[in-house]
């Protein structure tokens, strides 16, 4: 029995046998937190299927890709806190983002939408040439092009100017841009920081995390956002034929602090320092006349208010809805409460691009797309052109732009901010300019599909939550 005992086939049998019932415990403690996790029904489902049939595979996946929330890493990072604002209007909307913990609306903001690429990147340029003080960079995508070039360059006059010049940028987005040109950078006087680089503590659960906000920060008085990155795509500056259409704004007032306190919170995780309190940052004034409400979205925000009141905007809408997104998987939620908008009579218009830059994003959309044709929503495909941009209007009453597709990766796991828009220039405008893309735009036909290909579709969307 002795010899049976130390014989190699025993030890490795016993391994096995151990590595299996660890691996059944760690499973069932990962399904558990799955079913008590806030995910789309779609995604528990595809994590457990994935974890039972093949558990070696799925839960070493889970833990790097899976956790929606930082979890422990939250305690660390510094809990999202706006400072609040009186109410300065009633709006139903406004009231349920306040009750999910987003700052009420501020007034006095000036509101400036972009006509196209190449004012945005104007407008770019003159807000950082006019910086006095300080410069805060946060974005998903630095390019290595002749728009990155020029805003670097920029930045470096800046800094011999004495402005404090910060750049945070996201591990995936701008995985692609020259370490060497961030450490010329930085000789140069200036701070960088990677959100989440990609090699970095692959266990942890919060490498699928992304920073996808879009915010420059000038003395902490004017702001610079939307769904713009700055490369050469997004401002027309090179091949017309292959710009992007896309859409930003610049705002001044109040709204600036909140985006310079969202953008101290990342710095402040990114850089290691989430022991260290927020600065209080002084409410910038402003002499405009925008009512305008900032909805940060993400693993540091408890709640989820960005589809919570997308959702309910739905519900309230009473004669028209518009829907503009370069990709578009939005959940059950949202696609239902759109179908009933339609269904009882509210005009209902979802502009995409005819093909996006993400071939399995169109591919997972079509099912959702051939869904809300049969309600009688209308659907507008976007040619010529990749469509970046992202404007959700709802009647004359309420609209918002900024950084957040109506997809499941956004509305659920990006950091995104987004800006609502209560003044009813603001909404004409982003109403003008969804309407401008509809009349060139093509009617999307809903179609018959295969058995096939509708099995495809299924399989994609189990894993739609981390396109």
């Amino acid at each position: 029995m002795q010899e049976l005992i130390e014989t190699p086939g025993f030890e490795w049998a016993l391994l096995v046998q151990v590595a299996a019932i660890i691996g059944f415990i760690l499973g069932l403690v990962l399904v558990a937190q799955i079913l008590t996790s806030q995910k789309v029904p779609s995604a528990t489902f595809g994590w457990i299927l994935l974890i039972v049939i093949l558990p070696f595979i799925g839960i070493p996946l889970y833990l790097f890709f899976g956790r929606r929330k930082f979890h422990s890493q939250v305690r660390r990072k510094l809990k999202l806190k706006l400072a609040e604002h009186d109410s300065c209007h009633q709006h139903e909307i406004q009231s349920l983002l306040m009750a999910l913990g987003v700052p009420a609306s501020t007034k006095n903001n000036v509101v400036k939408f972009h006509n196209n690429g190449q004012h945005a990147f104007e407008e770019l340029v003159d807000l950082i040439e006019n910086a006095k003080q300080s410069i805060d960079i946060g974005c998903y995508l630095f390019g290595k092009d002749a728009s990155g070039d020029r805003i670097l360059s920029i930045l470096r006059e800046k800094i011999a100017q004495g402005v404090k010049v910060r750049l945070l940028i996201d591990g995936i987005g701008s995985f692609h841009f020259p370490t060497k040109r961030l450490r010329q950078f930085k000789k140069n006087g200036g701070e960088y920081a990677w959100f989440i680089p990609i090699f970095q503590a692959p266990f942890n659960g919060r490498s699928n995390l992304r920073l996808h906000r879009k915010m420059i920060i000038v003395d902490r008085e004017r702001i610079w956002s939307g769904g713009r990155n700055i490369s050469d795509l997004y401002f027309d500056l090179g091949d017309k034929e292959k710009a992007w259409i896309d859409l930003s704004f610049t705002q001044q007032g109040p709204v600036a602090t909140c985006y310079a306190t969202i953008f101290e919170s990342d710095w402040l995780f990114a850089t290691g320092n989430q022991t260290q309190k927020l600065p209080n940052i002084t409410r910038a004034s402003g002499k405009g006349q925008s009512l305008v409400q900032v909805i940060p979205s993400g693993p540091d925000v408890k709640e989820d208010p960005l589809p919570a009141a997308l959702t309910s905007a739905c519900y309230a809408a009473k004669s028209k809805i518009t829907l503009v997104s370069p990709y578009f998987i939005p959940g059950s939620g949202i696609e239902q409460a759109i179908i009933l908008a339609a269904l009882r009579g509210v005009q209902v218009n979802i502009v995409v691009p005819q093909e996006s830059d993400h071939r399995i994003a169109d591919i997972a959309r079509d099912r959702t797309l051939r869904s809300l044709s049969d309600a009688g929503v209308n659907i507008w495909l976007v040619a010529g052109s990749m469509m970046h941009g992202k404007a959700y209007v709802f009647d004359d009453n309420i609209a918002f732009c900024g950084s957040a597709n109506l997809d499941i990766r956004s509305l659920y796991l990006n950091c995104e901010v987004m800006s609502c828009f209560y003044s009813k220039p603001d909404i004409k405008w982003l109403t003008e300019w969804s309407d401008n893309l509809i009349e060139d735009a093509l009617r999307y036909e809903g179609q018959s599909t295969s058995y096939f290909k509708r099995m495809i579709e299924g399989i994609i969307l189990l894993v739609a939550y981390q396109l």
